[in-house]
């Protein structure tokens, strides 16, 4: 083979093997990028008001703030509470729903088995994480979602960081009552 052929060839190897290349990174999944953190705290707390558990925080937080969950009720009174994400369609909105909501096949079952209760056990994986680390991530009945157990201490709190994006509405439950639920907006951090 002349010098010319087997530049002739050697180009096209080459040639072949950076488009499969390329091809390979085009296909592999990016990873989502993370959000800068903005510094900054928001509070969503568990409270008893006029004799009911309430969810009570703001309205918003901003994708990359630290949110806040703080069980401000008496635990030995009323139980401890979960902070599940779930998507809205799995919310218990009638009694029945609620009564059965802790059976196989509902929602509440779900949230203590993606926090690995077993029986009548306690959450062994607390918090329950699922996607990306931090808030971003509503679960079904059948695919995991974010989750916090408070515990039987008074004052138990926890936070991380919100990594779901901007425009996404987080909708939110306690499995252990299922008529409390709440949900908050995720909007851009402010400017710098």
């Amino acid at each position: 083979m002349s010098s010319l052929g087997r530049a002739v060839l050697l180009a096209a190897v080459l040639l072949t093997l950076a488009v499969s290349a390329g091809t390979a990174a085009a296909a592999a999944p990016l990873p989502a990028p993370v959000p800068t953190p903005t510094g900054k705290t928001v509070t969503l707390a568990v409270e008893e008001v006029a004799g009911k558990l309430k969810f009570v925080g703001p309205e918003t937080v901003a994708e990359g703030d630290q949110l806040e969950v703080v069980d401000k009720t008496d635990p030995q009174r009323v139980g401890p509470v979960t902070f599940s994400l779930v998507r809205r369609g799995y919310l218990p909105k009638t009694r029945r729903a609620q009564g059965i909501c802790f059976t196989p096949g509902h929602i509440c079952w779900s949230i203590a088995e993606w926090q690995g209760v077993h029986g009548e056990g306690v959450p062994t994986i607390n918090p329950a994480e699922a996607g990306a680390p931090g808030w971003d991530t509503m679960g079904t009945k059948t695919v995991p979602g974010d989750s916090w157990y408070s515990g039987t201490e008074r004052g138990a709190r926890f936070a991380q960081e919100v990594t779901a994006k901007a425009g996404t509405r987080l909708w939110f439950m306690d499995a252990i009552h299922p008529w409390l639920r709440g949900t908050i907006k995720v909007v851009a951090p402010a400017p710098a």
